[in-house]
């Protein structure tokens, strides 16, 4: 839930990207803002609570609980790096501002499943209008990530690292499978692994649980504003931050106590372990439903009430469920058939004794 642009990045001023990337520059601005990591450890811990019983017994470990937590905080960190290549991957993840798909002939529901599709259809678009295409201009001086021109892609991020949760559960299977005391430390990578991704697609789930991860009204209302709401920049930070410490929203206050039994508790989402796509959207939608009775509660002071707390929780409770429903949906996908064992013990081409546990080559 961090700030899409923050402050910082402005004082590069208009240096070609070109120059960053070519010369390898590595701008390091100050620590990464860390005063929204609790929101998105406090949706990844309520959805650890929510993981069906199935899953492995590691994920209730508290110390790779507390991991997974703290992971969901990388996509942010990553921003703390002002290196071209990564400015243009991961900025435009966070968020997707749904008004602005209609400059492409789009709805929410239309956009291709794919994100190097959805790229195209959108480039094909913008120079078929040319002059006529109302959508954002480019500005090379101003966007040195040249990002600002799409409307986002975190829909995609949630459904490719879902892929990538699958593909790693799917391979601990097949390993403790092979049940193989040679294979420990890929059994043990392979945790690593699995509690890395919940963790970055825990943050792109909680990035969209925020209404304000949809809208190109992020920071303030932009554009005629007939409702009068508010155009602070800071209200996507209060939103982010604030607004939690106000209504002391932390975990004791909003775990479930008694925990469900997650043993018999069903997905609450529809979400098909094959493709979750429209599970997603539907994501995307939720949260994109409450911007304007966000910017309502603003204006009308009910924000800091109970109105306000009851929308914020329920924003929260929201991004919990659907990463516990993609979390059990990923398991149940990631099933390893006869065949798929086969091929990763052929193509794995582990030789026993080739990770010998010793002293690193030319020690004394």
């Amino acid at each position: 839930m961090n700030q899409r642009h923050p402050p910082r990045a402005r004082r590069l001023g208009p240096r070609p990207l070109a120059a960053l990337v070519t010369l390898g520059v590595l701008v390091l601005a100050g620590p990464a803002r860390a005063w929204d990591a609790h929101g998105h450890r406090l949706i990844t811990l309520l959805a650890l609570d929510r993981l069906a019983l199935d899953l492995p017994e590691f994920l209730r470990d508290p110390q790779v609980r507390a991991m997974i937590a703290e992971n969901s905080n990388e996509p942010d960190r990553w921003r703390s790096v002002r290196q071209g290549h990564l400015m243009h991957l991961n900025g435009p993840d966070h968020y997707l501002d749904v008004e602005d798909l209609g400059h492409y002939g789009l709805t929410l529901r239309d956009i291709p499943p794919l994100r190097y599709e959805f790229v195209s259809l959108m480039a094909i678009t913008r120079e078929k209008l040319g002059s006529e295409f109302k959508g954002r201009p480019i500005n090379a001086a101003r966007d040195i990530a040249k990002t600002a021109q799409w409307p986002g892609f975190v829909a995609h991020a949630i459904a490719e690292n879902y892929g990538k949760l699958t593909a790693s559960f799917k391979t601990l299977r097949i390993l403790e499978t092979l049940d193989d005391p040679d294979r420990d430390h890929q059994i043990s990578a392979q945790r690593g692994n699995i509690a890395a991704i919940i963790g970055v697609l825990s943050h792109f789930v909680g990035d969209t649980a925020q209404p304000l991860h949809t809208t190109r009204h992020h920071h303030g209302w932009v554009g005629d504003n007939p409702g009068n709401y508010t155009t602070r920049y800071s209200f996507h930070a209060y939103i982010d931050g604030t607004i939690l410490d106000i209504h002391k929203l932390d975990y004791e206050a909003m775990r479930e106590d008694p925990p469900h039994d997650a043993a018999r508790l069903p997905r609450t989402r529809d979400v098909d372990p094959m493709n979750p796509w429209r599970a997603i959207l539907d994501h995307v939608q939720r949260s994109h439903e409450q911007v304007v009775p966000l910017y309502e509660l603003e204006k009308s002071g009910e924000l800091v009430g109970d109105p306000g707390r009851e929308l914020i929780m329920a924003r929260l409770r929201d991004g919990a469920s659907m990463l516990a429903d993609l979390c059990n949906a990923a398991w149940e996908a990631s099933d390893p058939t006869r065949e798929d064992i086969d091929n990763f013990i052929k193509y794995d081409n582990f030789k026993p004794g080739f990770f010998v546990i010793a002293e690193p080559a030319g020690s004394p």
